[in-house]
Order: structure tokens, then sequence, then C-alpha cells
């Protein structure tokens, strides 16, 4: 969440998790009316409490613009009674790759040739992220897992990598193929063009899937999901990705949110200036 003075700018709300608890900075109740706008915005839509929708129906019409990360918090905004609502991408979406790897400036590989990359959170248990059918469908291929918020209590430890980030780019930009069950894993594996699965999670970070139902149907790669019943891990991956037709809809989508932010930025400064 950036900040800017009162007199020449204005304030920016986004993007991750921020409208989820019922924390009212995050919908600005701070800034001066006029000066907010939402980019982006996220959160574990369907569990706003009632006082979220209280609250928001009193800040939300003082934003410029308002905007989400996925569908359903455009319903979620519009229950609050805002009609006027943009779906647009993931900040880290915005940027060419080349701003990316442009970061990465080591002089020796970061992972094993052909390793398989694993990026997994909120994992309690192996089983949740299939882990034996990522252990026989990639026999002879390095493993490198990175774990975050539990996981790594549960990955063996040989697997394991901390990376800094900019060995995590390195990381994605290496990797042969990507196995995640992470949001902005799936992202980076799409910026970087790496083939990829993503695993839903389960249990109480299952409502959390939604973010990936929303941007892999928008750029026409929902059977990049895994699903077991489809066969083989390996075979999944090995699906060939169309990746001009994602990139000729990721660059209409950039156009959009770009639009979109402009817009918003330069209204709120030419009106409240």
């Amino acid at each position: 969440m950036a900040r800017a003075s009162a007199g020449s700018g204005c304030y920016l709300a986004g993007s991750d998790q921020i409208w989820t608890l019922d924390d009212f900075d995050k919908l600005l109740n701070f800034a001066p009316p006029g000066k907010r706008i939402a980019y982006a915005a996220s959160a574990n839509w369907g569990k706003q409490s009632k006082r979220w929708f209280i609250e928001a129906r009193k800040e939300l019409p003082y934003f410029t613009g308002i905007s989400v990360r996925e569908t359903e918090g455009r319903e979620i905004c519009q229950k609050a009674g805002m009609e006027q609502v943009e779906v647009v991408l993931d900040p880290t979406l915005l940027l060419d790759p080349s701003e990316y790897t442009s970061l990465v400036t080591a002089q020796s590989a970061y992972l094993p040739p052909d390793s398989i990359l694993g990026y997994f959170l909120n994992t309690d248990a192996l089983t949740e992220i299939y882990w034996n059918q990522i252990l026989d469908s990639f026999k002879g291929n390095p493993l490198r897992i990175i774990p975050l918020q539990g996981t790594e209590l549960c990955i063996p430890e040989d697997s394991i990598i901390t990376p800094d980030p900019y060995e995590f780019i390195q990381a994605f930009k290496e990797a042969k193929n990507i196995i995640t069950n992470s949001f902005h894993g799936t992202v980076f594996s799409i910026i970087m063009r790496k083939p990829f699965l993503s695993i839903l999670q389960a249990g109480d970070t299952a409502i959390q899937n939604t973010r990936f139902f929303s941007l892999l149907k928008s750029l026409g790669l929902e059977d990049r999901i895994y699903a077991p019943e489809r066969g083989l891990m390996r075979e999944q991956m090995e699906q060939r990705i169309q990746w001009e037709a994602v990139e000729n809809r990721l660059e209409q989508l950039r156009g959009h949110s770009a639009e979109f932010l402009e817009k918003a930025i330069q209204q709120s400064i030419c009106r409240h200036g």
C-alpha cells in the first residue's frame, strides 16, 4: 500500500489479501475523498464480515477507481454497492519478463540442469501436493523445493532451497518444469514461459483457489491445473502450451490494466489536486 502527499498525489491500495479482514485502513479510511485508488485489490473473497461490508459501503464511494484481481472480487465489491469495478492483472504481470531477468547477474547456475522446481505453501502433509506422483513422474530430474508457511516442516531437507529475491527469479528462469500451489508461483511460471502445473490448495486455504481460476481462465490456461484423474503428472506437464496465444492475451490485459491505473491517477490528481 503506497501513500503520496495530500497536495499532489493519491493513495493506492493493493493488491494481495488486503480486503479479507476487518482492517479498515486497507480501505484507505485515513485518506482524503477522491484521492483513493484500489489497484488489483485481492482477498479471500466470500470471507468478508458484515462489519466489513458496512465499512466498505461507507468508504468505497470515496475511491476514484476500484479494481480487483479476481472476478469474485468484483462481485463482492458490487454487493458493497460499487457498480464500476474492473478486473485487472496482478502487478507482477505488468512488467516485461526482461525486467525481471535483467536482475539476475549471477555468473553461475543456481539450479542443477533440468531441475524440477517446486514452490509450495500452506502444506501440512506431502499428500496435499501429490509428492509421490512428483517423485514417480520426474525420476532422474533434480528436485528443488521452495517451501513457505509451514511447508518446510514436511518437505525432505535435501530438496529444500531458500533463495533470496534475485535467486528466486533465477530459479524460475533456470527450471525445466515448475510445480506449485502458489498463485505467484503460477504467475512467475507464466512470466518465464515455463511448463508448469498448479496444484489447488485444500482445507482452510482452499478459498484461495479462486485466484488460480480467475487468472488461468483469462489466459486460456485452465488445463495447467493438475488433475490426477487425467493420468501421470509428467504427461499433463508435457502438454504443449501455446505461448504466443498466452502472450497475446497478456498484452491485452496489460493494456487494460495500465489504462485503468493511468486514468484513475489522472482523475484523482486533476479533480482533487
